[in-house]
């Protein structure tokens, strides 16, 4: 890591998933002033680039370099003609708020599976609307809201989809889990947001107020009023209401069904569907919605100067947009977000490329091209996530920013000072070969018997240990050696179960027997009753199983003063914390730092189970 710094000199090495090949032909941009200069400069570094210009234009032309050298990551002129060929041949340039959008419309699914009537539909009322009022029509705050909400949902749905939609469950299952919660979530959290857009857009054109226009039925029949039949046909309000009043039941007998009861103009009436149908009209409703949102992104792109933002302020929207603007394919920026108090700026980022030089690279390109919108904050931070890396991030303060910007420090010195002060963190990714959908969605098993079940199974395994946590729960059992014996018979069972593989960093994972064992055990199970206190009645004890009889969590996950309150022992290869002394066979209060540990082990306390390291 501390070489890390030296070596970042703005022409990665790894070219991971995004091609590095040099566009050929940019996209038009609504903010390309600078582009010339800087092409004629792309091949130095960035401290190289500052060392050359004077400081007045400096600042323009470094915004230049940064906003070339990240937006050439990808052939745009490829993205440009798919873009042409597969949506709108009309289409000549792609702004960058939404470059990613169109990309994933392309390349994604399920959202390359769009309507494309509903596209056609959509995109042609909204340039006839724009052709005959334009100068009536203005995206402002509150309306770009609404195609922001949109969209995040629009997001959201679309990995549901992928992740749940061939799920393995029962077909009642997968309908409560998956189908009924999936279609409300088109319908009311993305269709009806965008529906909300088009509303005011032509109410701004024909001078009609939608914005009383709250519910789904209502935009509904407003769009529907004003030509957009096929939009409207595919949008069934009634469903909608049946799942929202809980009216809906599911039927196995002949064959799956599902029934829909609704009111319709005071009058019920039930909708009977096969599932698989069911399954049709979810499919149906969501390439809707990709249809709904490429239609309104492309008329936006074809009308910037429509959108009315203040991007400076640091508000949500202004957020909103510059996340867009920020995501390109295979850099997602999912989200941005501040402290409230100009502290700091938090910028998320998803990303394919998980090299770590490259990653360092797009924090410092990103660094610029922010703060040249947002420079109000003490420090800026960018979090990189994906699938097979744990989460990491690089902070940089605002006086890095402007040591780069004056030219006082090469970009190398900056990043390793970052490093230094521990304010740069990149995990390496896993290379394991998992399936991620079959870690997602693992299920750990339960046990119940007679006497005793355990639940609550987790993992908390490291490299070269498999760690499992687990509640027990033992009724009325108050025996000491019935405690025990239970414990004990916990523990074989325990020992026996799998634990899956981590996509992000290596763990010890598999059908082999756990190396240690974490088991709260309680009287019973209820949610306000899990408690590791002294306080918790229904509280017994915290075990502590360890193949080889050595610990290595320290005072069992709990702050020391708590620890220190149990009573302990040792018994084989189970450390033992109980929480009153009526189980202990060691009648011992309030253990001393200095005191011989209650283990048996024969060492201090403060060197044994109340030592910090173990």
């Amino acid at each position: 890591m501390a070489q890390l710094g030296a070596r970042v000199v703005w022409d990665h090495q790894a070219a991971g998933s995004i091609p590095v090949t040099r566009t050929k032909k940019p996209l038009e941009s609504s903010d390309s002033r600078g582009f010339s200069y800087c092409s004629l400069l792309l091949r130095r570094p960035l401290y190289a680039i500052i060392s050359m210009i004077t400081p007045k234009e400096g600042y323009t032309l470094l915004i230049s370099y940064c906003d070339y050298k990240y937006y050439n990551e990808y052939e745009a002129s490829v993205l440009l003609t798919e873009v042409q060929h597969n949506v709108d041949s009309s289409i000549t340039s792609i702004n960058k708020e939404f470059i990613y959008i169109f990309h994933r419309m392309i390349h994604t699914e399920p959202c390359s599976y769009w309507d494309k009537n509903v596209y056609t539909e959509v995109s042609s009322l909204l340039e006839s609307l724009y052709q005959a009022h334009s100068s009536q029509l203005k995206i402002d705050e509150e309306t770009f809201n609404y195609f922001s909400m949109g969209y995040n949902a629009f997001c959201q749905i679309s990995e549901t989809i992928c992740d749940l939609g061939n799920f393995n469950l029962s077909q009642e299952l997968k309908t409560r889990l998956y189908r009924l919660p999936t279609y409300t979530s088109i319908l009311e959290s993305c269709l009806s947001n965008f529906l909300r857009v088009i509303a005011i857009l032509t109410g701004q054109g024909i001078g009609k107020d939608y914005s009383t226009q709250n519910t789904l039925g209502q935009l509904v029949n407003a769009i529907s009023s004003n030509g957009y039949t096929q939009l409207a046909g595919n949008i069934d309000v009634n469903i909608r209401n049946a799942i929202n009043h809980g009216k809906v039941r599911l039927d196995k007998d002949p064959v799956d069904k599902i029934y829909f009861t609704y009111s319709e103009q005071r009058i019920s009436k039930t909708k009977e569907i096969a599932l698989y149908e069911f399954d049709k009209i979810i499919d149906r409703s969501f390439d809707t919605a990709s249809a709904v949102l490429l239609a309104l992104s492309t008329f936006m792109n074809a009308h910037m100067h429509l959108i009315s933002i203040d991007e400076t302020k640091n508000e949500y929207i202004a957020f909103a947009i510059l996340a867009m603007r920020l995501s390109i394919p295979g850099i997602c920026c999912s989200s941005i977000s501040d402290t409230g108090n100009l502290d700091q700026l938090n910028i998320e980022l998803e990303v394919e490329n998980t090299d770590r030089g490259y990653l360092a690279q797009i924090a410092a390109l990103l660094s610029i091209l922010v703060y040249n919108t947002h420079s109000d904050y003490n420090k800026y931070l960018f979090s990189f996530s994906n699938p097979r890396m744990m989460n990491g991030w690089i902070i940089y303060q605002k006086q890095d920013i402007l040591d780069i910007i004056s030219g006082t420090k090469k970009i190398d010195v900056v990043c390793s000072e970052i490093i230094d002060r521990k304010e740069f963190l990149i995990f390496p990714p896993s290379t394991e070969d998992i399936d991620l959908n079959e870690v997602k969605y693992f299920c750990f098993p339960n046990y119940n018997s007679a006497k005793f079940k355990i639940n609550n199974i987790a993992n908390a395994s490291t490299q070269d240990r498999k760690r499992l946590r687990a509640n027990l729960f033992v009724s009325d059992t108050n025996n000491r050696n019935d405690l025990l014996t239970i414990v004990d018979q916990a523990i074989d069972w325990l020992l026996t179960v799998k634990n899956p593989a981590s996509p992000t960093f290596p763990q010890k994972h598999g059908d082999m027997p756990a190396d240690a064992l974490y088991i709260n055990v309680y009287h019973n199970d209820g949610r306000k009753c899990k408690e590791l206190t002294p306080t918790n009645d229904n509280f017994i004890c915290f075990v502590d199983y360890n193949a080889d009889g050595n610990t290595t969590l320290a005072n069992g996950g709990l702050p020391a003063t708590i620890w220190a309150s149990f009573y302990h022992e040792k018994i084989d290869k189970k450390l033992i914390a109980w929480r009153t002394r009526e189980y202990a066979t060691i009648r011992t209060g309030k253990i001393g730092r200095n005191s011989p540990c209650p283990c048996g082990s024969g060492k201090k306390y403060k060197r044994c189970c109340g030592s910090s390291s173990k």
